[in-house]
């Protein structure tokens, strides 16, 4: 059963979902989107499966995305953040919550490390940005950022996650022609106090990880039980296996 909420932030209404399981649980997952036209409707497919196994979950549209108010440029990763806050506090006050990452998301995910103590991480496609860029507005100053940078090594995200200590999922795409390579080994490598880290990769699959799954069904139901390891460790899926290697 879905569930729409608002939530104010700062001058911006908020939109988003809660994707509840049988039981009626309240929320232990909170899913953020990427950038470009992407909203919280591109992972619908994921929580849907996630509460039919039991696990309730959150999602919203950043400001100027989808359902909620605003403008994408002049925004700012840091804003992202603090919305991000602003829902986890609405939708789950006092209660730990697990999030989901995807490309941009991926990146506002491990910024949240410290002050959310997420459980799990799963990271789809994640990107990473230099300190440079976390207060910079989208828009000419922010994309002069990404253009100039080199060396990811020093992102917030990176040393964030250095610092985790749950379980963590990272799936990509061999063919992801829009994260840097070093990008994903950083993501890989620098979870050294992390309970597990498991990685995905979907052999085939550019950026848009999530339309390519929705059309792929036996590698969606591989991934989902990869993201049920790591989300609810007592849960199990079974699915028939699919184009996707495990290390």
């Amino acid at each position: 059963m879905n569930d729409d909420f608002s939530v104010d932030a700062a001058d911006q209404t908020l939109r988003g979902t809660v994707t509840g399981n049988a039981a009626g649980d309240a929320p232990s997952v909170l899913a953020l989107h990427g950038g470009g036209q992407s909203s919280r409707r591109g992972i619908q497919y994921l929580l849907s499966a996630l509460a039919r196994d039991g696990v309730a979950s959150a999602s919203f549209d950043f400001s100027g995305h989808g359902d909620s108010t605003g403008q994408v440029e002049g925004s700012s990763l840091n804003e992202r953040m603090a919305q991000a806050l602003a829902v986890a506090g609405h939708v789950a006050p006092g209660r730990l919550l697990s999030l989901i990452g995807t490309s941009m998301g991926g990146h506002v995910a491990c910024s949240l490390i410290e002050r959310l103590q997420p459980p799990a991480l799963v990271l789809f496609c994640p990107a990473a940005y230099v300190a440079p860029a976390q207060d910079a507005p989208f828009g000419p100053s922010f994309q002069q950022i990404l253009r100039s940078t080199v060396d990811y090594a020093s992102s917030p995200a990176f040393t964030a996650l250095e610092g985790f200590e749950g379980r963590l999922l990272l799936v990509h795409g061999t063919q992801d022609a829009v994260i840097p390579a070093q990008v994903l080994d950083q993501y890989e490598r620098r979870a050294r106090r992390a309970e597990s880290v498991e990685v995905v990769r979907l052999e085939g699959a550019g950026h848009k990880l999530h339309d390519w799954l929705q059309s792929r069904p036996p590698d969606h139901g591989l991934v989902l039980d990869a993201v049920l390891r790591t989300l609810a460790p007592g849960a199990r899926r079974q699915s028939a296996p699919g184009g996707i290697s495990f290390t």
